[in-house]
């Protein structure tokens, strides 16, 4: 009968998908958020905060991130490392995805109460429903050329392409503008 084992050589050696996921495991990683904006509130608000505060407080609300990836994040960027929060929604009842670039300052799985007057007033009433605080520092509209250097690091697919499922976070790395196809 012939033996079901797989010879030592094949076990060991690593598949595309692995070696793809080690290449990329040296750039930095990211979040994208996809999110809904009544009336650009939530566009307008942040920004007004950084305008006026220096920085703004996002509040993800509903399932938070894993606090090992709180942390992974929070490491990059103390070590200097440029660091998004990406945020994608419609433009218009039905129009199309646009996304924001949002430099990240920090992440936290509970609000410091000294950052408080960092978050926007219109959604104070949902504290207790966020899981995850990022503090930004930008809130910049991408051009279609950025956004489609945002890929899934599961994947390695350019996020645009993914955005409509039913996943509204991902983990997300960035592609040098030279390896983007118009």
């Amino acid at each position: 009968m012939p033996s079901t084992k797989i010879p030592k050589n094949e076990q060991t050696s690593p598949t595309n998908k692995e070696n793809q996921k080690k290449a990329n495991t040296d750039l930095p990683e990211h979040v994208l958020i996809r999110f809904k904006s009544e009336d650009g509130l939530t566009i307008s608000e942040h920004r007004n905060m950084i305008i006026a505060k220096g920085s703004a407080i996002f509040g993800k609300i509903g399932q938070g991130l894993s606090l090992d990836y709180i942390a992974l994040l929070n490491k990059q960027i103390a070590r200097g490392a440029p660091t998004y929060l990406f945020l994608t929604t419609r433009e218009g009842w039905n129009g199309p995805y646009v996304t924001y670039e949002c430099r990240l300052k920090n992440v936290q799985a509970q609000l410091d109460s000294t950052k408080y007057d960092f978050v926007p007033k219109y959604y104070s009433a949902e504290y207790k429903n966020v899981k995850t605080w990022f503090e930004i520092l930008t809130f910049e509209k991408m051009s279609k050329l950025a956004m489609n250097r945002i890929f899934v690091l599961s994947s390695g697919r350019v996020i645009m392409s993914v955005i409509s499922s039913s996943a509204t976070v991902f983990r997300v790395g960035l592609k040098d503008l030279d390896s983007v196809q118009n």
